[in-house]
């Protein structure tokens, strides 16, 4: 299974995710990501889960763009609100990342709040669930439909 097929396999795929937690184990080639995923069709409900991506080939993180003012700051509390789609992010990444090694997959994250990206190259990934059910999303972020009203953020009523 790759980063594509785990997307496939999720409501909203990895799109308005929070990436809670990273971890690289060089030796045993092994990067592990504890991802917040919306469930839900309004992204009302999340889940915590944990991608195991094994046979890493490289992990390439871009360093974080700083301004608070526009809303880049590096650690938000909520995680890092993220998006993802398969291959190089654009033309720029694609020029300086090395071939993708035949039987590997390249996916990009991108990083919202840093308005950068992280792409992994590896050989396979799994889902497994950290919280055994869809809980109360924390975050602010809901997808909105045809005919569905903004909520007043000051929480007053429109009439």
């Amino acid at each position: 299974m790759n980063l594509d097929e785990i997307e496939a396999s999720l409501p909203w795929g990895l799109h308005d995710a929070y990436l809670e937690r990273m971890a690289i184990d060089w030796i045993e080639r092994r990067l592990t990501l504890d991802v917040r995923v919306m469930i839900t069709e309004h992204q009302d409900m999340d889940q915590l889960a944990r991608i195991t991506v094994t046979g890493l080939v490289y992990c390439s993180i871009d360093p974080p763009e700083i301004d608070p003012a526009r809303g880049y700051e590096p650690c938000p509390s909520t995680g890092l609100w993220i998006d993802a789609g398969s291959g190089a992010a654009n033309e720029g990444d694609r020029a300086r990342m090395p071939a993708t090694p035949p039987g590997c997959f390249l996916h990009w994250l991108f990083v919202q709040g840093w308005n950068r990206c992280i792409h992994v190259c590896a050989r396979d990934a799994e889902l497994s669930w950290i919280e055994p059910h869809p809980v109360a999303a924390r975050a602010e972020t809901r997808a909105l439909f045809p005919g569905d009203e903004i909520p007043d953020p000051g929480g007053g009523s429109s009439s």
